[in-house]
């Protein structure tokens, strides 16, 4: 399993700008995790999902969670049981989805048809 500081590194060396325009490992750090602290969970701010996808061009998969209420105990559960990067999507005040950059994790949650509370459920025990 990767880490933050792994992740970050790989973020900022396959940065197409030129090695002297790409953001300093600190600078992105911050701007990409949600959660700094290092031992924090992957969900990705809005700028570090943005980077992902326009500059990095990663694939990611995208599945619609309206029916989940995102209350602080749902996100911490998130944070604790996915360990790649995601990003939860505010489309309208009641319309989400969570962006996934990995597939693995993406093909585990449709086994349990795309239900995070199951999924995070199966996974406490």
């Amino acid at each position: 399993m990767r880490t933050k500081d792994e992740y970050t590194a790989a973020f900022i060396e396959n940065d197409p700008q030129e090695p002297h325009l790409r953001p300093l490992f600190d600078q992105a750090y911050w701007a990409y995790w949600q959660n700094a602290r290092r031992d924090g969970g992957f969900r990705l701010t809005q700028k570090g999902c943005l980077h992902l996808i326009d500059t990095l061009k990663l694939e990611y998969y995208e599945i619609p969670i309206e029916q989940v209420n995102p209350s602080p105990r749902f996100l911490l559960d998130l944070d604790r049981f996915i360990k790649t990067p995601y990003y939860i999507r505010n489309i309208k005040k009641r319309s989400r989805t969570i962006l996934l950059f990995d597939k693995k994790t993406f093909f585990a949650l449709t086994m349990y048809n795309n239900d995070f509370e199951r999924f995070i459920d199966a996974h406490k025990v």
